[in-house]
């Protein structure tokens, strides 16, 4: 067994130690090129065999094995887990470029992790028996239902910009339409000068309109694509006024209006559930630390005089 054990450590430090030095050997040659292209005083000419062999070994070797890799282990997901997990990548603006592969295949690995971590915990004698199947157990969860508690994160903070940025952008298209230009042309000038998810989607509808797909669905698209509620009412709003024959820059403005007063309504909320939220804080840790400062000294002074008095008698 213990012959074993050091054959496979002995393996894994040779696969290390030829990646290492595949990966120096590859860096001193990039850099020799480089060094001989300033030389010549220009870029030469290469085949494109010659330019894929240019490149560094991780970004030729090692990522398109770890993608093929990727790829292969969330392929075996059922179609409807891929689908969910495309979904939702798309209303979190592909964190990290990723894929719904690639995201199946990290919840595998980090539900594996969990477990392991679980397994381990659970076998550790440090651990009294009353902490250790709670511990074990969290671990486990965790592991389990972390990727999808930081996408769905994600997808929350994303809908938090689009609807802080949504009533400005609408008020640009409005002077933007008011001047004279298309609503495609308002929807260019809001991509030159603005950024953020918001952006990017129209970006996206932008490029969708260019390529032949048709505005309505376009707009319809990219509305469910991000789920996000303030930007569908701003679709059904431009689809309905479309449809009825109403000015475009007359229903932008009805919809940052009512853009607005939802946004200060919901301030409103928030600053009228403020009280009971800051109740439990002062109750447990400022009410406490409030009467020890004020009480305190008096409690002392208090304790000093009964002390003298019973003293002297």
């Amino acid at each position: 067994m213990d012959a074993l054990i050091m054959l496979i450590v002995a393996l894994v430090f040779a696969m290390v130690l030829v990646v290492v030095m595949a990966l120096i050997a590859d860096e001193r040659r990039m850099r020799i090129d480089d060094r001989r292209r300033d030389l010549r005083g220009g870029r030469e000419v290469r085949s494109p065999l010659a330019e894929e062999l240019a490149l560094p070994f991780h970004e030729r070797v090692l990522m398109p094995l770890i993608a093929r890799f990727v790829s292969a282990i969330g392929a075996m997901a059922p179609a409807e887990a891929l689908e969910n997990a495309r979904v939702e990548l798309e209303r979190a603006g592909k964190p990290l470029g990723m894929n719904a592969q690639a995201f199946i295949t990290l919840r595998v690995f980090c539900a594996l992790a969990g477990v392991g971590a679980a397994i381990w915990l659970w076998s550790n004698p440090g651990l009294s028996d009353g902490m250790r199947m709670p511990i074990a157990a969290f671990v486990a969860f965790a592991g389990m239902l972390a990727p999808h508690y930081i996408l769905q994160k994600s997808i929350e903070g994303r809908h938090a910009q689009i609807r802080k940025a949504l009533p400005d952008i609408i008020d640009l298209l409005v002077v933007s339409v008011e001047a004279g230009a298309g609503l495609d042309g308002a929807l260019a000038e809001v991509v030159e000068r603005k950024e953020g998810p918001l952006v990017d989607e129209f970006r996206r509808l932008l490029g969708e309109v260019r390529v032949g797909k048709t505005r309505k669905r376009a707009w319809q698209d990219m509305a469910d694509r991000v789920d996000e509620d303030n930007l569908s009412a701003l679709v059904a709003s431009l689809a309905q006024a479309e449809q009825l024959g109403v000015s475009i820059a007359k229903a932008l403005r009805t919809q940052s209006d009512s853009l607005r007063t939802r946004r200060s309504l919901q301030i409103k909320e928030i600053a009228a559930a403020l009280p009971i939220k800051m109740l439990f804080p002062l109750i447990f840790f400022i009410f406490p630390a409030l009467f020890v400062i004020l009480l305190g000294p008096g409690l002392l002074s208090m304790t000093d005089i009964m002390g003298a008095l019973g003293g002297g008698q």
